[in-house]
């Protein structure tokens, strides 16, 4: 796998691992939580959080590898596609509403990325 795909695996499996993150905090939320050991057992054994850690580790990985050839200043502006698939993934899993102003401000960060990765 080439250093560029690498990153871009890295910034979608970082935005999934945000989206695994807010998963397992609704279903901690639901528990019976009315200490901190109640709380801290119910974040250590919800699945999605593993998930979530996973994730992060993985695209960490893939992160310093990709890293290692490709400049800094084209990587790092790929890392705001995970904005774009956050959003995303937080409309059709969440049912959250984004406006036209942040849906804007998306599209303004497609078209930056575009012009770097074009470059």
């Amino acid at each position: 796998m080439g250093p560029k795909i690498l990153i871009l695996v890295s910034v979608v499996l970082s935005g999934l691992a945000q989206v695994f993150l807010k998963k397992g905090m609704i279903h901690v939320q639901q528990k019976d939580r009315d200490s901190i050991w109640k709380l801290a057992t119910a974040v250590f054994t919800e699945r999605f959080v593993w998930l979530w850690g996973f994730s992060f580790v993985v695209a960490t990985s893939l992160w310093l590898v990709g890293l290692q050839k490709v400049d800094l200043s084209y990587a790092y502006p790929l890392v705001s596609l995970g904005y774009v698939l956050v959003s995303v993934l937080a409309v059709r899993y969440f049912g959250e509403k984004i406006n036209g102003s942040r849906w804007t401000a998306i599209l303004i960060i497609c078209a930056g990325v575009m012009a770097i990765a074009s470059s």
